[in-house]
């Protein structure tokens, strides 16, 4: 069973590599002790183990299930396969020989079948799933472990984990632990990146790494790719300083593409990745600065200078430009967003859906409290 109660512990580094050396955990006689699983997320799953002959076994399926993990039996009914982003485990009924992301593993113990579960060595599938900590408890008869992987790493994707080292080069590694080198951006990382994947209508991958940096982590640079068939095909950089919105990488009707590096907005073709539209953003919003761009429809765009803040609607027909400030605020709030620089200088517009050609936005509180506003699209 998942719980999703936090425990109040540090969250377990868990090596690179997997240890398999599967010893048996020994315990007392008792048939079915507890387990307590702790994820590396900082939750916990726990439910019924067994104790046969002196091994501890944990049940796979029920395990599977509360990790979201694909698990099933071939045909024969006597094969298991496991399958996670980072991980492919095969493992037989009554035989100790398993397979684990290509490598041949021997078992302390063979898997077996008890009704509708089937049981794993505790050892074992610990390592597998990359915990550490196996222990148990006589008094309690509880099997614990710690570091269980939870599915929650953001920068697992499609099967692959992706890493950006700190001289920029982007790698992916597969199950079966193979290195990719897919684009050098050439760029130092500062702190520990954040990963963001958006799959496209026509299966495109836009990857966006965000890394921040300094002191009091004002600085922000943003890392973008677009891979088709495990290859990038486009890519942008951008970096920006005291100010961290979130850049567009889809248009609002999902069907263009959006890649920007401050000064430049290119608009691509969904499955193709082909440039169909490029934009000079300081011609576009008339300041000399590096620009965010927050909305992209086939009738405008939403762009904001870095220093001033300004949320600008562009048309893309006529390249007509209003600061929304001057429609969507009262003098008040203009006056804040023109003057005010705590935390940084703008408006607390954020654009949020479309419904027919009415756009509607949220504003954030400045001088009064946070409201909801509409426009028509010019």
């Amino acid at each position: 069973m998942k719980r999703s109660q936090v425990l109040k512990i540090g969250t377990a580094v868990i090596a690179a590599s997997l240890l398999f050396t599967s010893q048996p955990v020994q315990g007392a006689a008792a048939s079915s002790p507890s387990y307590e699983l702790v994820l590396d997320s900082g939750s916990f799953i726990e439910g019924k183990a067994v104790i046969k002959q002196g091994v501890s076994y944990l049940p796979l399926l029920q395990i599977s299930k509360d990790l979201s993990l694909s698990a099933a039996l071939d045909q024969s009914g006597k094969r298991v396969t496991v399958l996670s982003p980072t991980m492919n485990v095969a493992v037989r009924l009554n035989s100790k020989q398993a397979v684990v992301n290509g490598k041949g593993i021997t078992m302390s113990a063979a898997p077996f079948k008890n009704g509708q579960e089937i049981y794993l060595p505790a050892s074992f599938l610990v390592s597998a799933l990359q915990g550490e900590g196996l222990t148990y408890d006589r008094l309690a008869k509880k099997l614990s472990a710690t570091g269980i992987y939870s599915g929650n790493d953001s920068s697992v994707y499609g099967g692959l984990r992706y890493e950006i080292s700190q001289e920029g080069k982007l790698f992916t590694t597969n199950a079966k632990g193979k290195k990719n080198q897919l684009y050098d951006f050439k760029k130092e990382i500062y702190s520990q990146p954040v990963y963001q994947f958006t799959k496209t209508a026509k299966g495109l991958v836009i990857l966006n790494i965000s890394d921040y940096y300094g002191e009091p982590m004002l600085n922000k640079q943003t890392f973008t790719v677009v891979i088709k068939n495990g290859a990038v095909i486009r890519q942008s950089y951008v970096k920006y300083f005291n100010r961290f919105e979130e850049n567009a990488v889809l248009s609002v009707n999902k069907k263009e593409i959006i890649l920007t590096d401050g000064d430049t907005l290119r608009i691509l073709e969904d499955g193709t990745g082909k440039i169909s539209q490029t934009y000079n953003l300081k011609k576009l919003g008339s300041e000399d600065d590096t620009y965010f761009v927050e909305a992209v429809d086939k009738e405008y765009i939403l762009i904001r200078p870095n220093k001033k803040g300004l949320l600008t609607y562009i048309n893309r027909a006529t390249g007509e430009r209003t600061l929304l400030y001057k429609t969507l605020l009262g003098k008040a709030d203009q006056e804040y967003a023109e003057i005010n620089d705590v935390p940084f200088f703008g408006d607390q517009i954020r654009f949020t859906e479309r419904k027919g050609d009415t756009l509607t936005f949220h504003i954030g509180p400045m001088t009064g409290e946070a409201s909801d506003h509409t426009m028509k699209i010019q």
